[in-house]
């Protein structure tokens, strides 16, 4: 049976914690040694990303949609999973009340998340998001 409806349901979750600023929750859906290659940084380690995380302006309101999902290989114990991520993002400082009104899209990335088994469950073992494409007046 496929890993595949687990590990989206996981890399959704990362995603939705992000967003909404629960990041103890996010750090948890990773390994203990988890690398998370995030914005020219490598952060290793679930306090290391918490702790780059919190450093995040709690003004902004940003969404994370992830699409094209598949896996790109798996095993009993490892799988990789390739989808791509559009960002929406608003930020003028003060704290949001209501549906901001933006252009469009922030960015487009390409995702790659390997994920292992820890313990019999699924963890985030390495993820990554290349940018394929920024977006006028974002």
């Amino acid at each position: 049976m496929s890993a595949y409806p687990d590990l989206l349901q996981i890399t959704n979750r990362f995603y939705y914690y992000l967003d909404e600023f629960r990041y103890p929750d996010l750090a948890a859906l990773m390994r203990e040694d988890g690398v998370w290659h995030r914005q020219g940084k490598v952060l290793k380690g679930r306090a290391q990303v918490i702790a780059a995380l919190e450093e995040r302006p709690r003004t902004q309101r940003i969404r994370h949609v992830i699409t094209n999902a598949f896996l790109d290989s798996e095993s009993a114990d490892a799988a990789n999973l390739v989808a791509y991520l559009t960002a929406y993002k608003y930020d003028d400082g003060k704290p949001i009340k209501g549906a901001p009104t933006i252009d469009g899209p922030f960015r487009l990335l390409l995702v790659k998340k390997r994920f292992a088994k820890a313990n019999g469950k699924w963890m985030i073992a390495e993820s990554a998001g290349t940018p394929e494409f920024e977006f006028r007046g974002a």
